[in-house]
């Protein structure tokens, strides 16, 4: 059967292994919540990112529809310019050749007319065929003027074309990278979410084993003091015991010692020395009651 003593360090060392346990529990929660509040923020910080990225993505929406609309309207403008000329686009080899035929039988006939010698009347017909190429050719180069423009119109209505299809392309392709950059942030912002929650329930934990150990700190500090009171009171027992046991002796020897010097006895040095201090101890007990009168 355990003494109180006993019982009391068997119960501050129950106490130290709850502590201990504790301890282990809440360091293990810590450490549990740091790494989640380190993946929390990891995941912000990705989120973050890709709300940067899709703010950048919206403003080249902005940006890419604006001019798609300008280049739009310039398309109109260009293909209501173009409308009717068609075949112009078609002829502009034909009247081209035309103008190199007309070119080289004015040259020839230019030629024939200043190098051959050839009677008045030929000479007449000669000059009438001259101002017939030339005028010919006056007016085939009008239309080559009026056909070139309709080339440049549909070279800029080819161009625009182009232009627009790649801010099209473009526009759809912005559009399908921010449907992701918003499917994906979303699912950052809901982990983040369940990461921060599962810290947070760590913390909780945490906080109820540090208050364990608090609890039990106390407790364990109330029972030392406790041990650290009776081994005091069992230390100042012992050594009443132990006078009283080392008084009982001298006592005996100092009646032993006074019998004999009763009887005219010579008493040696120990029984001399026990005599006096059995008196010593008589006076001290006596001092008390004499302070009390």
């Amino acid at each position: 059967m355990l003494s109180g003593l006993d019982e009391l360090e068997e119960k501050a060392r129950r106490l130290q292994e709850l502590i201990k346990q504790e301890r282990d529990l809440a360091s293990a929660e810590a450490n549990k919540r740091d790494e989640l509040n380190a993946a929390f923020k990891r995941l912000i910080t990705e989120y973050k990112q890709l709300k940067n990225r899709r703010d950048d993505l919206i403003k080249t929406l902005r940006d890419v529809r604006a001019k798609k609309d300008v280049v739009f309207k310039e398309l109109q403008q260009l293909h209501e310019k173009l409308k009717g000329r068609e075949t112009e686009v078609a002829a502009i080899d034909k009247i081209d050749k035309q103008v190199q035929r007309l070119e080289a039988a004015l040259q020839k006939a230019e030629w024939e007319y200043q190098t051959r010698s050839m009677s008045t009347l030929a000479a007449k017909n000669l000059e009438k065929e001259i101002e017939e190429l030339e005028a010919k050719l006056e007016a085939a180069k009008k239309k080559q003027e009026v056909y070139k423009e309709t080339l440049e119109l549909k070279r800029q209505y080819d161009e625009k074309l182009n232009e627009f299809r790649r801010l099209k392309d473009q526009f759809r392709n912005t559009v399908s990278e921010l449907d992701e950059v918003r499917s994906r942030a979303a699912s950052l912002l809901a982990e983040a979410k369940k990461v921060k929650a599962e810290a947070d329930e760590c913390h909780q934990r945490y906080i109820q084993h540090a208050n364990e150990v608090i609890k039990y700190q106390a407790e364990l500090n109330a029972v030392r003091l406790q041990i650290r009171e009776d081994r005091r009171e069992m230390r100042q027992r012992s050594q009443f015991e132990q006078r009283a046991r080392v008084n009982k002796v001298l006592v005996e020897k100092a009646a032993k010692a006074k019998e004999k010097l009763d009887k005219g006895e010579k008493l040696n040095f120990e029984e001399l020395q026990a005599l006096l201090l059995a008196d010593e101890l008589g006076g001290q007990q006596d001092s008390p009651k004499r302070l009390g009168e």
